[in-house]
């Protein structure tokens, strides 16, 4: 998606998602600003009109300029409210838009989140579950009721952090280093079959709970197949996992009744945590084994 940000073409993006109406009779997009980081929007509901509606005519203007001082491009004014006529006076002067929104602010405001999160090639979101295990932080990938939400419950009841579920936000930082979070909707939810809609903040606490961590490693759950032959030592190293260009170490965890998932993640985790400071245990036991022949 391009860089720069129109705000004609905003409106015509997000008119739909964000039930949008321009406040002027005629269509008024002003400004073009450079790229997500320069894109400043305003949201407003009730409490900022009422408070406004409470000023006299001299802190009004006041109010009015302060607010278009921060830069922003257009301000969006949500609950299906009107702007006043001294607001809409002031942003012709200053050049902004105005629109009106039939949403709520907040429900607003998190549309507007997720849109200007996918407007930069450094950001995508991906399904899956976030936690961090023995300070790595490890996205659980996999079809869907293979039961990854499941296995991270148990993994946070045994004292790792929980990030999200089921839907990750991941941004590219410092070139090759991915970030995932939650989206601002579903922060500290978590959804299980039979249980509905939990909130792992209230269950577990605060400790449980993290906004953000970096992806180290990647496990994903996959259904076991009878004719698929494994690998019993475990020397072959699966494909690496992709995420915006970026390689992430991948461990394929097989699914089948009687399998405790929790601990296989948690003992993959240390597993990698033991490789990543130079010690291999199927290396080590071929090791042995080839001494043990040349004794013979």
């Amino acid at each position: 998606m391009d860089n720069n940000l129109d705000i004609k073409d905003f409106f015509e993006r997000t008119k739909d998602l964000l039930k949008l109406r321009p406040a002027f009779k005629k269509n008024y997009f002003p400004r073009k600003e450079g790229g997500e980081d320069s894109v400043s929007f305003q949201v407003w509901g009730k409490k900022e009109i009422q408070n406004f509606e409470k000023l006299s005519s001299k802190e009004r203007k006041g109010f009015i300029r302060k607010k278009f001082k921060e830069g922003s491009p257009c301000v969006i004014l949500a609950d299906n409210l009107s702007f006043s006529p001294e607001i809409e006076k002031e942003a012709k002067e200053k050049r902004l838009a105005l629109f009106r929104s039939m949403l709520s602010q907040k429900m607003c405001r998190e549309r507007m989140k997720s849109f200007l999160f996918h407007l930069s090639p450094d950001q995508v979101t991906i399904s899956g579950g976030l936690l961090q295990i023995s300070g790595l932080g490890v996205l659980i990938v996999g079809d869907s009721a293979i039961g990854k939400s499941e296995s991270a419950l148990v993994l946070i009841s045994r004292g790792h952090r929980f990030v999200c579920d089921d839907v990750v936000h991941v941004k590219r930082e410092n070139g090759s280093r991915l970030v995932g979070r939650a989206p601002p909707i579903s922060c500290n939810f978590m959804e299980i079959r039979g249980l509905g809609i939990i909130n792992i903040k209230e269950i577990f606490g605060s400790k449980a709970v993290l906004k953000r961590s970096a992806i180290d490693l990647v496990i994903k759950l996959e259904k076991r197949q009878r004719k698929k032959e494994d690998d019993r030592l475990g020397l072959k190293t699966p494909e690496d996992y992709k995420i915006l260009g970026v390689k992430i170490p991948q461990v394929n965890i097989p699914v089948a009744p009687g399998r405790n998932i929790a601990t296989l993640i948690e003992v993959a985790c240390k597993v990698y945590i033991l490789k990543e400071k130079g010690y291999h245990a199927p290396q080590d036991i071929v090791r042995k084994l080839n001494r043990a022949l040349s004794l013979r």
